[in-house]
C-alpha cells in the first residue's frame, strides 16, 4: 500500500503482529514516546494500552513490564515496530481499529477503551507538539540561520 509519505506498508504483516504478539510496542517518527499494547489478560487484570517513555533495550522493557504487570511474567511474543507515518494516518489506515479489536476482550468496565482513547489523545498531542517545535526550531537544527529583521 502506497501511503501519505510514499513509504509502503505491508498491512498483512502488521495484522500478524497485532493478532499474535502478547505485547507489542509502536514507535513514531516525530517523537520518542512509544505506544505499548499488552494484550494479556486474566480474571482480575485486563489488557493494557499506554504511552510510555522509550527504553534502550528489550531487557529494560521486560523489566518495566515486570514492575507494571507482575502477575503476567515475561511475554511469550514481543515485537517493536516503527510506524513511519503520522498519528492521524495510524487511525485512517485502520491500524488503530485493528489494535482496538485485539484489546477489547470482554471489556465490560470500559477500562481498555478509556486507556486506548487516552493513549491516542496523548499521541496526537505529542505529534502536534513535535510539529510545532520543528516549525519554530526548538530541539531541531536548521540548515539556514534565521534572518535578522531590520
Amino acid at each position: 500500500m502506497f501511503t501519505e509519505n510514499g513509504v509502503t506498508i505491508d498491512f498483512s504483516e502488521l495484522q500478524k503482529v497485532v493478532d499474535h504478539c502478547d505485547v507489542f510496542t509502536v514507535g513514531f517518527r516525530m517523537f520518542p514516546e512509544r505506544l505499548i499494547v499488552d494484550t494479556r489478560h486474566s480474571d482480575t487484570d485486563g489488557p493494557m494500552v499506554e504511552v510510555v517513555e522509550p527504553v534502550a533495550t528489550v531487557e529494560e522493557r521486560f523489566f518495566w513490564l515486570g514492575q507494571r504487570r507482575p502477575s503476567f511474567g515475561v511475554p511469550q511474543q514481543f515485537t517493536f515496530f516503527v510506524w513511519p507515518h503520522s498519528v492521524p494516518h495510524f487511525e485512517e489506515s485502520g491500524l488503530g481499529d485493528i489494535v482496538r479489536r485485539r484489546v477489547y476482550v470482554e471489556d465490560e468496565t470500559g477500562e481498555v477503551g478509556r486507556q486506548m482513547g487516552k493513549a491516542m489523545i496523548r499521541l496526537h498531542m505529542l505529534e502536534q507538539r513535535a510539529t510545532y517545535d520543528a516549525i519554530h526550531g526548538r530541539n531541531y537544527h536548521t540548515l539556514w540561520e534565521p534572518e535578522e529583521s531590520a
